[in-house]
């Protein structure tokens, strides 16, 4: 997908288009009433193993193996824009939950923490429940440049927040099984747009497919030639209005998942995911927040909490797994560093969490508030250098915040803001707007 670079003309970050590649096609796109060779190919490979579906399209393509048989997976269960309805050619598989670094040990501490924390029954970052298909320019919208989310509609959302603290509060080992139930399971989605002049730059409108049409090719359904119903909507604010005047309605996300066995979108990752953009928008641009910004803000907060909740004496998975990770990993480099002669320092490889880092006010951990206790290399006067992930932080900074994340003796809304910065570090998304007059 697209990125951001520097300018090397300007102070100013450009989009990055990556070179040109052919994305595989989706099946959805017919010329006629009858399905041809290259349609039965692309369900083959739509439906195939990530080892094959990964290898099928062209040498050239720069979109990751792992991502693209995601996509393919998701032409198969979704077949449209989650947004719009649209089959277009460039659809991309968007994460909901983005893995904001390459490192697979923060990757696998993450997803263990999702996991203890019932986002899933099992939480994978490449699963089709943690992503959604979405036009090329809607997913740099999404991804970089945070300029809408989605959230439950707000009685799915109240119902959902009370029905996490009546789990919590009789915390029971079956909790996997509530994100298969309602109010979990497939609620009705509402838009908020955070920024409406980036998302609909002057005014432009965005068609919307109603009675969308799905066919399934591994059954032999013969996908037909479907005439939709498209509305043409404009930003309102922070939602939609249509040409006649009728506001946005909570819609249902209509796919094929139950019929190839897949779960669902995963409606509590939709959830972390508003709360991220949600936040950032409040402490960037709070003076143009809405009132219903402001509303569904603090609904998704408290739910986010009840998320994160952890009951007294709850064995802290993710934390001690990646501790051992990192530690073995780094036996593993003092042996090879020591064969070629030179000399390591022992690295810090545990933290309680207690105590550590400050939560602020406004809400959200910074990266300034966290320190680490003296090892055993500080009282020797010596202190081993720590250089920050791609995440923004360091070892020992992530360390501390998946501690806090799951340790039961902080503040629930403490503990929500660490396990917020575990999952996304200090990532902050792009301006959207362009300041200052031009040329000055």
């Amino acid at each position: 997908m697209s990125s951001l670079a520097p300018d090397a003309h300007s102070s100013q970050l450009r989009v990055v288009i990556p070179d040109i590649r052919r994305l595989p096609p989706n099946p959805h796109i017919v010329a006629g009433p009858v399905i041809s060779l290259p349609q039965q190919g692309a369900w083959e490979r739509a439906l195939a193993a990530p080892s094959v579906s990964g290898t099928t399209d062209s040498e050239i393509s720069h979109i990751p193996r792992h991502e693209k048989a995601l996509r393919n997976r998701l032409l198969a269960y979704d077949q449209r824009s989650f947004l719009t309805g649209s089959a277009a050619a460039d659809l991309e598989a968007a994460h909901i939950i983005s893995a904001v670094r390459h490192n697979d040990l923060r990757k696998l501490a993450v997803e263990t923490y999702l996991t203890q924390q019932r986002i899933q029954p099992l939480f994978r970052f490449d699963n089709a429940a943690n992503a959604i298909l979405l036009e090329s320019s809607l997913h740099t919208q999404w991804d970089i440049y945070g300029t809408f989310c989605f959230i439950p509609a707000e009685n799915d959302l109240v119902a959902m927040l009370e029905s996490l603290k009546r789990s919590n509060e009789m915390w029971r080992q079956d909790a996997p099984d509530a994100v298969s139930k309602e109010p979990f399971y497939s609620p009705k989605w509402d838009i908020i747009v955070l920024h409406p002049h980036a998302m609909f730059p002057e005014g432009m409108p965005l068609a919307i497919a109603q009675d969308r049409t799905f066919f399934n090719g591994r059954n032999g359904g013969i996908p037909v030639s479907s005439h939709l119903s498209w509305t043409w909507w404009i930003a309102a604010g922070d939602t939609l209005r249509s040409a006649t005047g009728t506001s946005f309605e909570p819609f249902v996300a209509r796919d094929l998942r139950s019929e190839f066995g897949v779960p669902p979108i995963s409606s509590l990752a939709m959830v972390i995911n508003a709360h991220s953009k949600l936040q950032r928008f409040l402490q960037d641009f709070a003076s143009s927040a809405s009132t219903r910004v402001l509303r569904f803000a603090q609904l998704i907060s408290d739910l986010v909490t009840e998320i994160f909740f952890v009951p007294a004496a709850y064995d802290d998975v993710a934390p001690k797994m990646y501790n051992l990770l990192l530690a073995q990993r780094a036996q593993h480099t003092q042996r090879t560093v020591r064969s070629n002669g030179a000399q390591v320092m022992q690295p810090i490889t545990h933290f309680s969490g207690a105590g550590l880092g400050q939560v602020h006010d406004s809400g959200g951990i910074e990266k300034s508030d966290l320190a680490a206790p003296p090892s055993g290399d500080e009282e020797l006067g010596v202190e081993a250098p720590e250089f920050p992930d791609e995440d923004g932080l360091t070892d020992s900074e992530f360390q501390i915040v998946s501690a806090q994340a799951s340790n039961p003796k902080l503040d629930a809304k403490q503990r929500a803001d660490a396990a917020m910065m575990m999952l996304f570090g200090t990532r902050r998304f792009a301006d959207p707007y362009v300041h200052g007059s031009p040329g000055g």
